[in-house]
């Protein structure tokens, strides 16, 4: 169980309200593995809100064999930004470990998944569909390294073009760093670059977010 929490308020000159939560909750028993994954961020200048997403997932995998095993996962999601007022994904596939050594492992994975999107009718162009359903690859990626000098790195790329029009994709690409100061200290860094080749009207097609804080263990 890791669980990230985050709030802060400012009032007088200027009025922001910003709030921040991730975290995961899963258990692993023998074969069968499932989590739960949620994340979110807030952020309201008083007169408005500049910022609301989040999203929910629930995961089980099956593990038959060492390096080898199933996906199956049900998530919502709601951005604001993003002009996306709920999409739901479900989907199921298989991963495969390529590469593993004693500091370094790489694994693949591909599937499908169903995607019901409900845009916000009022933040979209006039005409613009505001109902999208597709049917989508759930290809992924996995890459872990820990270095001699205990700094950690893992990175998770997820591709998931559709399959009626290829050119119609999604990219997510997660990198996190970790640097050990003491034992109980680590600094890490995190990178979150995501890409939409058909955004609905007047978004970028990429969003770049990068992060750096302080990370505690308590054991």
């Amino acid at each position: 169980l890791t669980v990230n929490l985050s709030a802060t308020g400012r009032r007088g000159n200027s009025e922001v309200f910003l709030a921040d939560a991730s975290g995961i909750a899963g258990i692993l028993r023998e074969r069968h593995w499932t989590r739960l994954i949620f994340g979110g961020a807030y952020l309201n200048d008083g007169d408005r809100s500049l910022l609301d997403s989040r999203f929910i997932q629930l995961r089980y995998s099956w593990i038959p064999r060492s390096g080898f095993q199933t996906f199956h996962f049900v998530q919502a999601q709601q951005n604001e930004t993003l002009r996306l007022r709920s999409r739901w994904l479900v989907g199921s596939g298989a991963q495969q470990r390529i590469l593993s050594g004693e500091r370094t492992s790489f694994s693949v994975g591909t599937g499908a998944m169903l995607e019901w999107e409900r845009l916000d009718a009022e933040a979209v162009a006039p005409g613009e569909p505001t109902a999208l359903d597709a049917v989508r690859m759930a290809n992924l990626a996995v890459f872990r390294h820990r270095t001699e000098t205990g700094v950690q790195i893992l990175n998770i790329l997820y591709f998931q073009p559709r399959f009626d029009a290829f050119n119609d994709q999604r990219i997510l690409n997660d990198l996190g760093v970790t640097f050990p100061v003491t034992e109980a200290v680590r600094l890490t860094l995190s990178g979150e670059w995501r890409r939409d080749t058909r955004p609905p009207a007047g978004l970028e097609r990429d969003d770049l977010v990068l992060k750096m804080g302080v990370a505690l263990d308590f054991r």
